[in-house]
């Protein structure tokens, strides 16, 4: 996906002035497949490094672009997630997914506001699969 179609769908979520800047925005917009669709997007600390988790229509991606460190990537499809819990504070909100395989993931700090984003994103059915 290049980054104009990137985007627009951060404006059409609400979230282009959130995230736009954001140095992750470069490989998220290079990992997104064409046709795949961005639903939401929140930023986190997972292991003591601030990440920002992509959700679309068909993965999760967690980024971490280190400022002294090479970036990383990890993605998840989301039929491999076996439950997730997004936990609304006032300062110190969290997501936790947990897999299929047994792995678990938690951001802390993520922002509070984006619960129902979050929510909706995960909530979407899997695209069918094509041949």
């Amino acid at each position: 996906m290049n980054r104009n179609l990137l985007d627009k769908r951060l404006r059409e979520l609400g979230l282009y002035s959130s995230f736009y800047l954001r140095k992750e925005m470069k490989p998220l917009a290079q990992l997104l497949a064409e046709g795949e669709q961005l639903n939401c997007i929140l930023t986190g600390v997972h292991e003591a490094n601030r990440k920002m988790l992509a959700v679309t229509d068909r993965r999760l991606i967690l980024i971490f672009t280190g400022a002294l460190a090479a970036g990383e990537a990890k993605v998840i499809r989301r039929d491999g997630v076996e439950s997730w819990e997004f936990e609304k504070k006032l300062l110190f909100s969290r997501v936790r997914l947990t897999l299929k395989d047994g792995d678990s993931y938690l951001l802390t700090n993520t922002q509070g506001s984006l619960k129902k984003l979050f929510e909706w994103a995960m909530a979407q059915p899997l695209p069918a699969e094509t041949d």
